[in-house]
């Protein structure tokens, strides 16, 4: 639900690009309970999630709401990287502006 509701959101504002989710869902059993902390489950959990970084890019198509994979749009690990240095760059761009003299 969150994911669609986003996905609108960032669609009527014509930037999708700056909207990255990336999750599992086809969880079952313990794989989708946050309350199982065991280690082997911990494991398992990992084990997914690396799986997740290699798979595409994908995003909910608006018109049926299944998950498609996005045309050109890469691994979600490199999805990640470019979204983590785009996050970082922003941050050092405002903490520059925030040391900058203002002009009065």
């Amino acid at each position: 639900m969150v994911d669609f509701h986003l996905s609108v959101v960032f669609g009527t504002l014509d930037c999708e690009e700056h909207y990255l989710r990336i999750q599992e869902d086809t969880l079952t059993g313990t794989e989708s309970s946050v309350d199982v902390a065991t280690e082997e489950n911990l494991n398992r959990l990992v084990e997914i999630g690396e799986k997740l970084l290699k798979k595409p890019v994908s995003r909910v198509n608006l018109e049926t709401g299944f998950t498609e994979p996005v045309n050109n749009g890469g691994k979600n690990e490199d999805a990640l990287k470019k979204f983590a240095k785009l996050l970082s760059d922003e941050r050092k761009l405002r903490q520059i502006n925030h040391l900058a003299p203002t002009k009065t």
